[in-house]
């Protein structure tokens, strides 16, 4: 992990989403951000599901919300900073809050409402960590959010602040009509919000690899969509989902795993696509 002091370059502000729930958005952006955060990069997560999966994974406890401690849901409805607080793995996070559920109600009282978060990335950054963090060119390398499934008021904060976006996607139940359509909104968002939102591509996770229809279906990804789609692919273990029940990395659970070798093969390949958009 970097110092505070050592040279730090904010190199993509990066949403994790797709319209689909349960098809790895959480677990990419863990594990990810633990992959980075392994290989010196220091990297901020952002959690904007009111399930809050990804913020059990961090050392927050909620008690700390009612004790006054800022989450998203203050950035989005009240125009807040960004808070940023620091885990005990080195990895930086903003915790969400099941008052999320209300945030698209009350967004619909703020004037442009779909551009709450892009402001608030225009502000210095609310530092819980004590090390005095303010700018974000230089405070992170790598800025991951895990995008809900909706409300989409919320789902288009994520997309119009970002500069990049990774589309985790699963084989079971898996239509070219889903990804298309998702491409679609995308499309809509680059074209009326945010023209410097760079799709970096999907990933398969969770790819049973002996089951035959799923490779039926990778193969007919693949040859619709070609290069849009990662080579790494993330596959399923029971060790990813139990690694997700301890609240901890796959590389803090299990780091001989062969899913922790996936993930740091897709944060370099991230790397590299993000590094070919900036050329």
């Amino acid at each position: 992990m970097k110092k505070k002091t050592e040279k730090t370059m904010l190199r993509g502000i990066i949403a994790v989403g797709n319209y689909k729930g349960g098809v790895g958005k959480t677990t990419t952006t863990l594990n990810l951000a633990a992959a980075l955060s392994r290989q010196g990069y220091r990297v901020l997560m952002l959690d904007f599901d009111h399930q809050c999966n990804l913020t059990s994974c961090t050392d927050w406890d909620p008690e700390r919300e009612v004790n006054g401690d800022p989450t998203i849901f203050d950035t989005l409805t009240r125009s807040a900073d960004i808070p940023v607080y620091r885990d005990s793995s080195g990895i930086y996070y903003t915790p969400s809050t099941i008052g999320m559920t209300e945030a698209a109600g009350k967004l619909s009282t703020v004037r442009n409402a779909a551009n709450v978060l892009r402001r608030a990335f225009s502000h210095p950054i609310d530092d819980h960590t004590g090390e005095g963090l303010s700018d974000w060119q230089s405070a992170f390398d790598f800025i991951l959010m895990d995008s809900p499934v909706a409300p989409v008021v919320v789902t288009d904060n994520v997309l119009i602040a970002s500069t990049h976006l990774l589309i985790p996607m699963s084989l079971e139940g898996f239509t070219l009509d889903g990804l298309n359509n998702y491409l679609g909104y995308v499309q809509d968002i680059q074209s009326c919000d945010n023209d410097r939102l760079n799709v970096l591509g999907a990933i398969i996770c969770m790819r049973q690899a002996n089951l035959t229809e799923a490779k039926q279906s990778e193969a007919t990804l693949r040859d619709e969509f070609g290069e849009q789609i990662f080579k790494t692919v993330i596959s399923r273990r029971s060790a990813v989902s139990k690694s997700l029940f301890h609240h901890v990395s796959i590389y803090d659970f299990d780091p001989r795993c062969v899913v922790a070798d996936e993930f740091t093969s897709l944060s370099k390949e991230m790397i590299k696509r993000i590094n070919s958009t900036t050329m």
